[in-house]
């Protein structure tokens, strides 16, 4: 039986797969709205926010509204590799054939992770294919808009386009493990404010809470209590090392 069974999950509510529990986004109703407006009618929209605060989960949330029929394309910079640029992105859209035929598709949703680790270059053919409509709308995330590699012409093209994600706080890191939890009283207030203490961001925040979690569970209680917080001092816990 997996951990999260003794407190009635089907899964683990802490999953911190951006894939994942999309639904249960908290404070970020006006940036969806935003980001979908943005996407809608054809534009740019840059998403800012420090690690762990879920901007590749907003981006999952427009991949899951807006997929289909090959029409959203996401890529994290981070894991691009450098010598690839966005032209052959968009033609794997297409296969085999789009290589061989340099081949685009028309009115993509661009969704683009990390774009502080994208080259300038890379920013310039954006721009291209965005005037030249095989691109409709671009979403980009990053730690910084400010030390974004972006062309001047790029940020000319997104203007005031910028949303700011929530920052880091206990009153936003209770409401997040309340909604992950459905209020099933696993955790209280207090164990989760403790928490928070040692967490430097949501992320972060989630991965403490399941071994915590997992050290009640192994005591088979259905509830969180303050000695199980004691995992959180263990550097050998999972063998990270804090």
């Amino acid at each position: 039986m997996d951990w999260y069974e003794t407190f009635d999950f089907d899964e683990n509510p802490f999953s911190i797969d951006a894939r994942e529990n999309f639904d249960k986004l908290v404070d970020m109703e006006e940036h969806v709205e935003e980001m979908n407006y943005r996407i809608n009618a054809g534009s740019m929209l840059v998403v800012e926010g420090p690690e762990g605060s879920g901007k590749t989960t907003l981006l999952m949330m427009a991949a899951d509204k807006f997929g289909g029929r090959r029409k959203v394309v996401y890529v994290d910079c981070e894991i691009l590799d450098k010598n690839l640029n966005i032209t052959h992105v968009l033609q794997e859209r297409f296969g085999i054939i789009g290589r061989l035929f340099n081949k685009k598709p028309k009115n993509m949703i661009l969704l683009m992770d990390n774009v502080n680790y994208l080259s300038k270059k890379n920013t310039e053919r954006i721009k291209y294919y965005f005037d030249q409509n095989y691109i409709k709308s671009i979403i980009f995330t990053a730690n910084s808009y400010s030390r974004a590699k972006f062309s001047d012409s790029l940020r000319d093209r997104i203007g005031q386009r910028i949303v700011k994600l929530p920052k880091y706080n206990k009153d936003l890191a209770v409401e997040v493990i309340m909604s992950r939890t459905d209020n099933n009283e696993m955790f209280n207030d207090q164990i989760i404010t403790k928490i928070f203490k040692s967490s430097k961001n949501l992320k972060e925040l989630l991965h403490n809470c399941e071994k915590v979690a997992m050290s009640a569970a192994k005591k088979e209680r259905r509830r969180v209590q303050m000695a199980d917080l004691k995992v959180l001092s263990d550097k050998k816990w999972f063998g990270i090392k804090k």
